[in-house]
């Protein structure tokens, strides 16, 4: 796909997440010349504050689980091959936290294929809670990614800008924002204010908070339960988190997130399944993820709402879109396992032209926010 004369770039992405860092990194591997824009920084909101784990969706099945399985086999794929010095590959612990999660545990345990097996003894004798095969499973492969460290390797070679995009403007070829100009324009912004009018769209911001700490405490695998604790690739740190927080929202209140109190809850929690001695915290990251309201995520060209209302276009042959604009968002707690899948698509979609799930595009909110405001 040719470069337009005028324009220095062919995609710009506005959002330094870890879609927004994905995206970059396959678009620019297929060729294409990469813009990559945010106000604060790569990685500096919600990625920058997630977990990060690579692990697999604990579920009995649907769409969204269907989705997962995909996602993560290629997650668990790429990361160590492309970026192994961020990438900490250890088995994962899940136990389920109520009954109907051990329920839901029952059943993946006799439909994955996943490598399962026993936990060590050494393991469970750190425990607060007593684990059986009933309640836990124990993946012998999955793998944890320092956050920051892999959406800046995944930048690298793009050319970045740290300024606050809006009011995109397309002059008929190109889409300038914050002085970038570029043919394709990228929405990878979570659930911050959003750059177009796009009423269909309602994203849930999930606040998180992880902490890095340093213990006497040796853990030598992914722990899930009431909160993650894991190793991380830095030598004898390890991470609790991230919370998420559905009570704090940064929009509509000038009330700071209370730093202290979301300490004290990550530890309690992680407290009441393992036992941390001498805990010292190191590090704080905060920052909103986003999620769809169908939980599954978000990736295609955008409905231009106005456009379509004025046309009389209400079926779907006569949808009109924004030119040469995609969002790719609403992975929730999902971000770091979904990224590469979705990243990929997007680019295979951009540059060779394959189509993308119909259950993946954003149209299928207009269609029901259409619905909705019609009756």
């Amino acid at each position: 796909m040719p470069t337009s004369k005028t324009s220095p770039y062919d995609v710009i992405i506005v959002g330094a997440g870890v879609n927004g860092c994905a995206s970059a990194w396959f678009l620019r591997r297929a060729g294409l010349k990469v813009a990559l824009i945010d106000q604060e920084g790569i990685a500096a909101g919600g990625s920058g504050a997630a977990g990060a784990f690579i692990a697999p969706k604990i579920s009995k099945s649907g769409p969204l689980k269907d989705l997962m399985d995909k996602a993560h086999a290629r997650a668990m794929a790429f990361y160590p091959k492309y970026f192994p010095e961020a990438t900490l590959e250890r088995p994962l612990f899940h136990i389920a936290k109520t009954p109907e999660d051990a329920d839901k545990l029952r059943v993946f345990r006799e439909r994955t294929d996943l490598e399962l097996s026993e936990p060590p003894q050494k393991l469970t004798k750190m425990l607060n809670v007593d684990v059986s095969d009933e309640n836990a499973v124990y993946f012998d492969h999955s793998a944890v990614v320092n956050a920051q460290e892999l959406c800046r390797a995944m930048s690298e070679g793009v050319d970045f800008y740290r300024r606050k995009a809006e009011s995109p403007i397309h002059d008929g070829e190109c889409w300038e924002t914050a002085g970038v100009r570029g043919k394709y324009l990228l929405v990878a912004i979570g659930a911050y204010p959003k750059l177009l009018e796009l009423p269909y769209i309602q994203m849930r911001g999930i606040w998180g908070h992880r902490i890095d700490i340093t213990s006497d405490t040796k853990l030598s695998c992914i722990l899930h339960h009431y909160v993650s604790v894991s190793p991380t690739s830095k030598e004898g740190v390890m991470a609790i988190g991230a919370t998420h927080n559905v009570h704090y929202s940064p929009f509509g209140t000038d009330e700071p997130y209370d730093i202290t109190a979301g300490r004290i809850e990550l530890i309690e929690k992680a407290g009441r399944t393992l036992k941390l001695d001498n805990i010292k915290i190191i590090a704080d990251y905060t920052g909103l993820r986003s999620g769809s309201n169908d939980y599954l995520p978000i990736l295609g060209p955008l409905v231009d709402t106005d456009a379509t209302l004025k046309q009389g276009n209400e079926g779907e042959a006569g949808l009109v879109y924004y030119p040469d604009v995609f969002m790719i968002n609403g992975s929730g707690g999902y971000g770091f396992v979904l990224a590469p899948y979705l990243a990929e698509i997007l680019a295979d979609h951009l540059h060779d032209g394959k189509e993308i799930d119909s259950e993946l595009l954003p149209e299928r909110f207009f269609k029901r926010w259409l619905k909705k405001n019609q009756s």
